[in-house]
């Protein structure tokens, strides 16, 4: 199950001229690799790492705008959690998607309480709809996050 916290202001079109750019944060080498290669493959730039701790200095360090940031919860050093607080510490209107296995309850309302946009299952049930909700966050205005949480299947 994948949960998405709406945005007020709603979302705007992508501008043609400027991919959308995702920062992909996972410990796990394989899944990291696939899915950079898949959202290159859709349209997407890419940067990737495989820590909290780098996440957070590449976020705070690019000089490119990263619209999205697309990271695993459970990582050894740095959890996901702790790296979005330094990550918002910065930036306060950062766009950060979780992915988690973790399907405790409360968990996914929890990661959107702490400022997740959104938060994605592990498995992923269809890359092509992890993409699609990864351009519309994209796309979104930097405006304060407002709303309640949308479950989605």
């Amino acid at each position: 199950m994948n949960t998405l916290l709406s945005r007020g202001g709603g979302a705007g079109p992508l501008l043609a001229q400027s991919p959308p750019c995702v920062l992909v944060v996972d410990d796990e080498d394989t899944l990291r690799v696939i899915l950079t290669r898949e959202l290159r493959r859709r349209g997407f730039d890419v940067y990737s790492t495989g820590s909290g701790a780098e996440a957070v200095e590449m976020y705070c360090r690019s000089s490119t705008r990263i619209d999205v940031v697309l990271m695993d919860m459970n990582m050894p050093g740095m959890s996901g959690p702790d790296a979005l607080d330094a990550i918002l510490a910065a930036d306060p209107f950062v766009r950060c998607c979780f992915m988690t296995a973790d399907d405790q309850p409360g968990r996914h309302a929890a990661l959107l309480a702490s400022g997740a946009t959104a938060v994605f299952g592990k498995p992923f049930a269809s890359v092509k709809e992890l993409c699609e909700t990864l351009k519309q966050i994209a796309g979104e205005s930097d405006s304060l996050v407002e709303g309640r949480a949308k479950w989605r299947s």
